[in-house]
């Protein structure tokens, strides 16, 4: 994909273009005399002054500028009939170029689903390993052990051979099949799906056989959890499905439309982790009989997952101008977390299972994972002889909230 073309030297600010020319020029790009700007007079700076001191009317006055914020200023419209068909020429060939880049996609996407039907036979013979189906060949025990000697190459030798000793001695005495917690792990040590897991949540959580994906025939995504029989709910089958709009956004990407998550079916009100009860005793005061109330509080748990927020739908005026603006962020926000959550599982988790299991995926981090570290870099390089600055803390990811 092109990335937008930057100007290396002069301001471009100075540029014409619709939002810095004005509407009066006519029949050519600038006239030969630029506009000249009036000196602010004291006059003005009093009135400056009064706007300062009347917050309100300032505001009124900002909310009125806004709402010409994107729109044309008719530049275009102004420009020579021979120069404004050169500008609709440039619309139709920048309009081929956005076709060529939705075959792109197209093929791109029909690539990513042809080799991910070549992974399936790998991840097939991971979960029977993890689930103790079977056991790995001796070549690929010794292949791993190369690997990880190579990626531990700069630890103590000393304490590299005493936990070979160690792994030795257990092998007669290990009667555990599989690998315990393999999913529940690997899910801890992803960093934002992590935010979300509670100690409810954990122990349900240990039961999960298998976490994988499926492509749709739109575009999107299925993600599939797999889990044994437990205590907690009675589905064998959790799933969330993605889905993207049709038609590629304006640069070029697949846009994420919404997302549809799947009934769990909690064999009690106690095991469900998305809920706290509350019980209290009533009296009736004619009768003199008591009786229990319960009261089911939504919580913070993993398992809102399954339940993901809605987009709200536009259209209703009443009902968009009495919606809170506060909720309407709180929305935006959750919308935001279930999207990146579904993404991290989908390209972080499932293709490199076992490094999250290990932890070694923690340390490589991805390149979206160095931009703020990069500004704290920078930051702190320029603040070198003030040594008083305190290091602005990290926001957490919101959390999944139940509906």
């Amino acid at each position: 994909m092109s990335e937008p073309i930057r100007s290396k030297n002069g301001d471009i600010s100075k540029a014409p273009t619709p939002q810095n020319t004005p509407a009066s020029v006519t029949n050519s790009y600038l006239k030969s005399q630029p506009p000249t700007v009036h000196t602010i007079s004291e006059e003005n700076e009093e009135l400056g002054q009064q706007l300062a001191n009347n917050p309100a009317l300032l505001s009124m006055i900002q909310g009125k500028l806004s709402t010409l914020v994107g729109q044309q200023s008719g530049y275009v419209d102004g420009l020579s009939k021979p120069i404004k068909n050169r500008v609709f020429g440039l619309k139709a060939i920048q309009q081929s170029q956005m076709k060529l880049e939705a075959e792109f996609q197209k093929e791109l996407l029909d690539l990513e689903k042809k080799y991910f039907k070549k992974y399936q036979p790998l991840y097939q013979r991971r979960k029977k390993i993890i689930n103790g189906e079977i056991q790995p060949t001796q070549e690929e025990i010794e292949e791993g052990e190369q690997l990880d000697e190579e990626e531990n190459e700069d630890e103590d030798e000393e304490k590299v051979k005493e936990v070979k000793e160690e792994d030795e001695e257990e092998d007669e005495e290990d009667g555990e099949t599989g690998i315990p917690n393999f999913w529940l792990t690997a899910l801890e040590n992803l960093s934002t799906v992590s935010e979300t897991i509670t100690e409810r949540d954990s122990e349900i959580l240990s039961f999960v056989s298998d976490i994988r994906m499926e492509y749709l025939e739109t575009p999107g995504f299925e993600l599939i959890f797999e889990f044994k029989p437990n205590e907690f709910f009675s589905n064998q089958i959790l799933t969330k499905t993605y889905h993207y709009q049709p038609e590629l956004g304006y640069s070029g990407d697949f846009v994420y439309d919404h997302a549809d998550g799947c009934e769990i079916n909690w064999k009690s009100k106690e095991v469900n982790p998305t809920i706290v009860i509350e019980r209290r005793k009533q009296r009736n005061k004619t009768t003199k009989q008591t009786r229990t109330i319960e009261k089911l509080t939504p919580t913070e748990s993993f398992f809102n997952f399954f339940d993901p927020p809605k987009p709200p739908k536009h259209g209703d005026e009443e009902d968009e101008e009495d919606e809170d603006e506060e909720d309407e962020e709180d929305l935006e926000a959750r919308l935001e977390l279930d999207y990146q959550l579904g993404e991290e599982i989908k390209d972080r988790l499932i293709p490199r299972a076992i490094d999250w299991f290990t932890g070694d995926a923690v340390g490589y981090g991805y390149p979206e994972d160095f931009d703020g570290e990069e500004e704290e870099y920078d930051s702190e390089d320029e603040n070198d002889e003030d040594d008083s600055d305190d290091e602005a803390p990290k926001e957490n990811p919101p959390e999944c909230k139940q509906q």
